[in-house]
């Protein structure tokens, strides 16, 4: 995440030919996700108190469109235009300081959340953990309330039956304590395979999220959609505003389909369409995780790209992010989440 963060810096200050768009209206929107608030001594999924405090603040200066997700999914799928500058708040885990110390900053300031909830750890009965309790009373107050499984298990390494009963152990849950079943689902850990992704669509799912970052466009894969992680590490100021204002790219023909990434296909190589209003594509640089630079970028017409570099993906995680000026003080962000097998599980 730190390389991440230092390589985006590096395309923020070498990218310096604005793109020229026909794109007059948002169609796409920025969803944030947080775990916990205030518990300092867990900085990966932690966000200090005094920094969420000048989120808050930043989200509700004027300059936002703060909505709740099940509207921007709806929008995004019926290909409707957004407010400039939509953005949403997820929360995935259902820790205890989403009730003590997340929820009542942000139902003060009247900013709408979606809490995924993974329903072991709630019955476990562990005081780290929300009760069913507390989730009522947070959907009592306006909170969405999503599908995280049961177990937050890694389900490209358990396997699709594995995981879609775990799944269904959760939505009976959600049944038997909500009286319904979440229609948003998050992948823990925010890993998924085509198959996957097929099976959450059948599941009757209106989306799936993960957690690689980019905004959420009209051209999104409903099943398959990103999320900027939030957390005390990368949460100060300037790069939080960064995020929160950046525009998808629009993209077509993407390639690969399945993010898992197989020994004989590593490294990939990532392709796609940019649409041809958007302009000043030499100024697009593209990072993948592990990389610490910038790799190659091949355009092969007009608006075909190609991300390519000799390294191969070491095993677990991996991201690719591709970005690039917009105009207006704002950036194009391209994200793209892939996985290679074999990874130590955490």
């Amino acid at each position: 995440m730190r390389r991440l963060f230092c390589t985006i810096m590096v395309a923020l200050t070498f990218c310096i030919a604005p793109a020229m768009s026909a794109l007059s209206e948002d169609k796409s929107a920025v969803v944030l996700l947080y775990h916990r608030f205030g518990e300092d001594s867990l900085p990966s999924t932690n966000i200090r108190l005094e920094q969420f405090d000048a989120q808050v603040a930043e989200l509700s200066g004027g300059d936002y469109n703060v909505a709740a997700l099940s509207e921007v999914v709806q929008s995004l799928k019926a290909n409707r235009t957004l407010p400039k500058q939509t953005v949403v708040i997820t929360v995935d885990d259902a820790y205890k300081s989403v009730f003590t110390e997340g929820w009542p900053r942000m139902k003060a300031a009247g900013l709408p959340m979606t809490l995924f909830v993974s329903t072991d750890a709630v019955d476990s009965g562990n005081p780290n953990y929300m009760s069913w309790d507390d989730i009522r009373q947070l959907k009592a107050e306006g909170v969405e309330i999503g599908h995280h499984t049961a177990s937050h298990l890694h389900m490209i390494h358990e396997g699709e039956r594995t995981s879609v009963d775990d799944i269904e152990k959760a939505s009976n849950r959600f049944l038997e304590e909500l009286g319904e079943v979440p229609a948003l689902f998050a992948y823990p850990y925010g890993e998924f395979d085509i198959t996957l992704r097929d099976r959450m669509q059948a599941l009757g799912f209106n989306a799936a999220f993960a957690q690689f970052s980019g905004p959420a466009a009209q051209w999104s894969d409903p099943y398959a959609l990103p999320r900027f992680p939030v957390n005390e590490r990368y949460g100060d100021m300037e790069r939080f505003r960064l995020i929160a204002r950046t525009r998808a790219l629009p993209i077509e023909d993407v390639v690969p389909l399945n993010p898992v990434v197989t020994d004989d296909e590593n490294p990939p190589i990532f392709g796609f369409t940019v649409d041809r209003t958007i302009r000043g594509l030499s100024a697009m640089a593209c990072y993948p995780s592990h990389l610490g630079r910038a790799a190659e970028l091949t355009r092969l017409s007009e608006s075909r790209m190609e991300v390519r570099f000799d390294l191969p993906f070491p095993k677990g995680r991996n991201r690719i992010n591709c970005t690039m000026p917009a105009g207006d003080g704002r950036w194009f962000w391209l994200g793209r989440f892939f996985y290679v097998p074999g990874g130590v599980l955490d």
